[in-house]
């Protein structure tokens, strides 16, 4: 229809009616750039926000599991300080409790934390990451995934040299296949059968007098010590990432 009237127009040399089918044309593309333009960005932040909501509520749930790590670590420390004087000669000599002696055998143990973010992950491998807008979150997801690396680099370091006390030295530890109390939960299960735990004993007074012993011990302490921490650090980012997201979404800061 408007390609007839514009060659009526040309045929007939009405220049005006031409320039005036001309600007109808040009704002009718410019209209629909902008109309489709439009589209697309309100397209992508309903994806950002979607975005937003999924990593708001992985950074909560990863935070949880930091939580409970950092809380197990505490438990750690807290029994291993406790034993410490004990075993160092600093204190009068005692038996060493069944925890005490437990925590000893297993003081070579590290987990590897839960650190994964799916959704940032997924972000990074469809290529999304430029949706999000915000450079207070793309400045603290840059960082986190940095911490990443360095704590898993980190945990790498720190089981490369184990020191298993319980095997290297056998003759400060002995290993008790013994039934679970009723109404207590087994401890060190592993292929102990049905109904029964592996209780360790420690023998102290060896212990105390061993000092290759004793300062593997130390470094097994060392490194819970530095787990810990990073994981504690990796927390505390977490807290700051969840606190810019909640901010990012809901349009002001919330405090923790």
């Amino acid at each position: 229809m408007l390609l007839r009237r514009v060659t009526l127009h040309v045929r007939d040399q009405n220049w005006t009616a031409v320039l005036i089918d001309f600007v109808i044309v040009v704002v009718g593309v410019f209209v629909g750039l902008q109309v489709q333009d439009w589209n697309e960005f309100r397209k992508d932040r309903i994806e950002e926000q979607q975005l937003l909501g999924r990593l708001l509520e992985e950074a909560v749930l990863l935070l949880d599991a930091h939580d409970q790590e950092l809380r197990w670590f505490q438990f750690r420390a807290d029994v291993l300080i406790g034993v410490n004087p004990i075993l160092f000669s600093q204190a009068p000599i005692r038996p060493i409790t069944g925890p005490e002696c437990l925590q000893i055998t297993f003081s070579h143990v590290h987990r590897r934390s839960i650190d994964e973010l799916p959704v940032l992950d997924e972000i990074l491998e469809t290529g999304r990451f430029s949706l999000l807008k915000d450079p207070r979150i793309t400045d603290s997801l840059r960082t986190y995934l940095l911490r990443r690396e360095r704590s898993r680099a980190h945990y790498d370091e720190v089981v490369n040299e184990l020191f298993r006390l319980h095997s290297r030295y056998p003759g400060l530890f002995s290993v008790r296949r013994l039934p679970v109390p009723a109404g207590s939960t087994a401890e060190w299960e592993s292929l102990a059968g049905d109904g029964y735990q592996w209780v360790p004993e420690c023998n102290l007074e060896e212990m105390r007098a061993n000092t290759a012993f004793l300062n593997e011990y130390v470094d097994n302490l060392s490194r819970i010590e530095s787990m810990g921490g990073d994981v504690a650090e990796r927390r505390d980012h977490l807290i700051e990432l969840k606190q810019i997201l909640t901010s990012a979404i809901h349009g002001s800061l919330r405090p923790e």
